[in-house]
């Protein structure tokens, strides 16, 4: 089987200089790294303690960048320089050189600098290069960092047109685009199939063939032939999916799933093709189906596939195991009543939770959001949506058809938000605040369709794992 091609074009951010608004972007009131493994005589300890509390209002990353880049005597940026200068190199050299010798150390303190500059930091020596690139680092730096599971903006595309866009969020930089794909893309024949975790998931020529990229570090990997026929990839029970958490592990599954209807309960069952990218290989797995059919879209969520099933008196909770490779289905109770699949508005993952927005009505002022419990048995109601006040935007005095796209934690990682399009414009609203934000406005796009429902959504994370 064909090894899996990777990217050979370095990014951008490996080779640029370290720019002034770097430290921008690190957290200056997060907590100072344990010092505890440090060895040396009292005087240095000390010494790196008073450097630790000297320093945490410019970040002591970045002054320890500055030190390091003096030392090879690398050009320095003038904000960049003054945070060194004001700390007194000569003052803490003996502490600096300590922490820049002392790998754990190091390695704990540049863990919780955001991805972006992070990347920057690439630069400085090829110790740091390594250091930074090490696939255990990027997992560590997954668990360690906050930021790394907030949602930093949201792709926007259109599947028949081809049509990308994107929106920041929390007031993050613009995006990273993806025009490091083009010279792979086939047309209309390419297309977005999933994002997880700072992934994302693309689609080749028909489904033959997928290609993993990270938008972060604009690297990418084409994925060799997993070997499914294109009967098998053109059912309309067919999906293709993303399966990465890198607070367990720092590799990633891409799984094609689709379900099979014949004659007697015998030949129903589930068709599964399972990439690792630990053994860079496909796996065919198949697993008997319940009798109920599935319907409405599936989600990873907590180490499994998950997506619900029905008949006219059972309703099922089916989740595919992707390490175990065992299918459950679980009967869900009569309360809350689940509605059929086209009364399903949003289900999907948001802040480690399984979410669910339905209406019996399309575009209803009101609806809950039900949330999956962890043991995957019942749906409980998470909150009520009141869209009512929203009305008053609207110069007609009413609300318009509306489509939901997603649900995304706010900038605290709690709060709420409901991203939805309405009349052509993507709008972002608190379900706490009561705040309505027009992120993007898709009028004028000559590409775009008079419905604008047809948008998918996936998120951006920013995200360090090497493809």
């Amino acid at each position: 089987m064909a090894k899996p091609s990777k990217s050979t074009n370095p990014s951008e951010a490996d080779d640029e200089v370290l720019d002034a608004d770097a430290d921008s972007d690190l957290d200056a009131g997060k907590k100072s790294p344990s010092i505890d493994n440090v060895t040396g005589d009292e005087e240095v300890t000390l010494d790196i303690i008073l450097l630790f509390n000297r320093v945490s209002a410019h970040s002591l990353s970045d002054f320890i960048v500055g030190y390091e880049q003096a030392k090879t005597d690398k050009r320095l940026t003038s904000k960049r320089r003054k945070v060194v200068s004001s700390c007194t190199l000569s003052e803490h050299s003996r502490a600096v050189e300590l922490v820049v010798s002392n790998e754990d150390l190091l390695t704990e303190i540049i863990s919780l600098v955001p991805a972006k500059p992070l990347l920057k930091f690439k630069s400085v020596s090829k110790h740091w290069r390594s250091l930074i690139s090490d696939l255990k680092f990027a997992s560590n730096h997954a668990c360690r960092n906050p930021s790394s599971s907030l949602i930093s903006g949201l792709y926007f595309y259109h599947r028949p047109w081809v049509t990308f866009k994107s929106v920041s969020l929390h007031g993050h930089p613009s995006l990273p685009t993806l025009a490091f794909l083009d010279p792979l893309r086939k047309g209309s024949e390419s297309r977005v199939e999933d994002s997880c975790n700072g992934l994302l998931l693309f689609s080749n020529g028909g489904k033959k063939e997928y290609i993993v990229c990270n938008p972060t570090t604009q690297k990418y990997i084409a994925l060799p032939q997993h070997g499914a026929s294109t009967t098998y990839t053109y059912s309309p029970n067919f999906g293709a999916y993303l399966a990465f958490d890198p607070s367990k592990s720092p590799y990633y599954k891409v799984v094609l799933l689709s379900y099979h209807c014949g004659y007697g309960e015998i030949s129903r069952s589930y068709h599964i093709y399972i990439y690792s990218s630990e053994s860079a290989s496909w796996k065919e797995v198949h697993v008997k189906a319940p009798i109920v059919g599935p319907y409405g879209r599936r989600v990873f969520w907590n180490g499994a596939i998950h997506w619900m099933s029905h008949d006219d008196n059972h309703i099922l909770f089916e989740s595919f195991n992707i390490d175990a490779e065992i299918l459950t289905g679980t009967p869900l109770p009569k309360v809350p009543n689940i509605l059929n699949g086209d009364k399903i508005q949003y289900f999907g993952e948001c802040g480690g939770s399984l979410l669910l927005i339905q209406s019996r009505e399309y575009s209803a002022m009101g609806f809950r959001i039900l949330e999956m419990k962890k043991d995957c048995c019942r749906w409980i109601v998470k909150c009520r949506v009141n869209l009512r006040p929203i009305r008053s935007v609207f110069p007609e005095g009413y609300c318009p058809e509306y489509s939901v796209l997603c649900c995304v934690n706010g900038a605290n990682g709690k709060d709420l938000t409901l991203v939805f399009v309405i009349k052509g414009k993507v709008i972002a609203y608190d379900l706490n605040s009561k705040a309505m934000k027009v992120l993007l406005d898709l009028h004028g796009d000559a590409d775009s369709p008079s419905d604008y429902s047809y948008y998918q959504v996936y998120q951006f994370i920013e995200s360090l794992s090497p493809i």
